[in-house]
């Protein structure tokens, strides 16, 4: 998955998450968990280890905060610079030429 893939899908948790502090829900349902861990294996190693067994809300936004942090990051720097396409690239040849015949 890309990471802004994971990005979308850390979103989407999130909004379940606040979801669960809206509701009043103390602990984050059982079936966010496995999506939780995936997203944040991807974007920290460490951070699955932070979520141990941790499952208040509150709790958790923290973490996922610190897992968008890491994947926009990791976003960033998996974009490279643009290959540059010369726009003029026969008008410049002729140029280089006519300035070597002088």
């Amino acid at each position: 998955m890309t990471p802004r893939r994971l990005l979308q899908e850390s979103d989407e948790l999130l909004f379940w998450v606040e979801e669960c502090q809206v509701q009043r829900i103390r602990i984050v349902p059982g079936w966010l968990i496995p999506r939780l861990m995936n997203v944040l294996r991807h974007a920290h190693p460490q951070l699955p280890a932070r979520l141990g067994r941790e499952r208040r809300p509150e709790q958790v936004m923290e973490i996922i905060y610190d897992a968008q942090a890491a994947l926009m990051e990791q976003a960033c720097q998996s974009r490279g610079p643009a290959q540059v396409i010369p726009l003029f690239a026969r008008s410049r040849e002729r140029m280089l030429k006519e300035a070597a015949t002088l």
